[in-house]
């Protein structure tokens, strides 16, 4: 393609095919003029350039060929937008990564774990949530191969709980403690050798004991710290279950904390959908799926309501099919239907890219969800995220 710096566009300009702000976005459709809004917006969005296979004519277009351009630059608008919001996430991501990192290190060998600084970071999270919730719960597409899965599992979690609670409705105290307790649920396993929760072997009698004390093991060294009790009791209990199934006490649903089934729910979640050494990571629809066929028995039936009205029943970040043959990516859940969201359509049926993707509601006849994508077909739209999943 034809690369064309920002600066030298200029307005009444058009080009013989598609204009592209990146492989992903297209700006402008064969033929429809440049703007100066649209200029405008690239320069204060720091875009050095667009890409096309077209060439440049100069013409001045009409008044009405015009106002398509402007439905364009609002295109435009809207996507660079969605790329900001993106990189906001991204960034935090990798934040919450390097905090985590340096908390467990600053663990291990200075023995040193503070609770000011993990409460802090945990409102930070509670806040972006709040305000960029429909790309930050996108947790199949982050990725942390640089980082220790525990690492990478426990922000994941600390995420996905933080958005729960909200949705529970938990008291600001109440959240808090839940984000510390999802941060810190695995700072038991940071004891354990790492080949036995990076492998899915049958576990001798031995590594199994050695496995479920790790909730015994984060319980106590959260009190040895002085963490608040509620905390402490989170970390020991998120592996029990409400049929009592679950370790290391075998409780019962009334005797389990609230934060503990929050904490339970969304790790499972976070680790089904992330990769790991011995498997892929699974689409986000099947695995709720199968977390709803425990609900009462593994899993809290109103903590699994809350987390599908977080992320809808095909989760954010999920692309699917339409049933007019359309194909998108969910952007955004519904709530007052988790079973359609909406979704941003990207190809026609025939599966050529739309110039000016469009947001359905998934709840009508011909816009109802078929089915989530296939791996094979997510990478002829998005290469990054079918990559992620492998």
């Amino acid at each position: 393609m034809n690369q064309i710096n920002v600066t030298d566009l200029a307005a009444s300009t058009y080009y013989a095919a598609p204009v592209w702000l990146d492989e992903k976005y297209i700006l402008l459709s064969q033929n429809i003029p440049v703007t100066e809004a649209l200029i405008k917006r690239l320069r204060k969005w720091n875009y050095g350039g667009v890409c096309t296979e077209g060439s440049t004519d100069a013409q001045t277009f009409s008044d009405l060929e015009s106002g398509a351009s402007e439905s364009s630059a609002v295109t435009l608008t809207q996507n660079l937008k969605e790329q900001e919001n993106i990189k906001d996430v991204s960034l935090f991501y990798k934040d919450m990564l390097d905090f985590t990192e340096k908390r467990f290190t600053d663990f291990v060998t200075k023995n040193d774990l503070s609770i000011k600084l993990i409460s802090d970071k945990v409102k930070e999270t509670i806040e972006k949530v709040k305000t960029r919730k429909n790309y930050i719960l996108r947790v199949a597409d982050m990725q942390a191969q640089e980082k220790s899965y525990i690492v990478a599992h426990s922000v994941k979690t600390t995420i996905l709980c933080c958005a729960v609670g909200s949705q529970l409705k938990l008291p600001p105290h109440k959240l808090i403690e839940l984000g510390v307790a999802a941060l810190l649920h695995e700072i038991g396993m940071i004891r354990l050798p790492p080949q036995l929760y990076m492998s899915d072997k049958v576990f001798s009698p031995e590594e199994k004991r050695a496995i479920t004390a790790h909730t015994v093991l984060g319980f106590k060294i959260l009190k040895q710290f002085a963490f608040p009790m509620p905390v402490c009791l989170a970390v020991l209990e998120h592996h029990e279950h409400p049929d009592g199934t679950g370790y290391p006490r075998g409780i019962t649903d009334e005797r389990i904390s609230l934060a503990a089934k929050i904490i339970g729910l969304c790790s499972a979640y976070a680790a089904l959908v992330s990769k790991r050494p011995y498997r892929s990571g699974r689409e986000g629809h099947s695995v709720l799926v199968d977390l709803l066929k425990g609900r009462g028995k593994q899993y809290d039936e109103a903590v699994l309501k809350a987390l599908i009205f977080c992320l809808s029943l095909y989760p954010v970040g999920s692309y699917v099919l339409l049933a007019n043959g359309t194909k998108g990516l969910v952007v955004a859940p519904n709530m007052e239907n988790p079973r359609a969201p909406m979704v941003k359509v990207i190809l026609s049926p025939s599966g050529t890219r739309l110039p000016d993707p469009y947001i359905v509601k998934s709840d009508e006849a011909e816009s109802l969800i078929k089915r989530p994508l296939t791996k094979e077909e997510i990478v002829r739209i998005d290469p990054k995220a079918a990559a992620n999943q492998e």
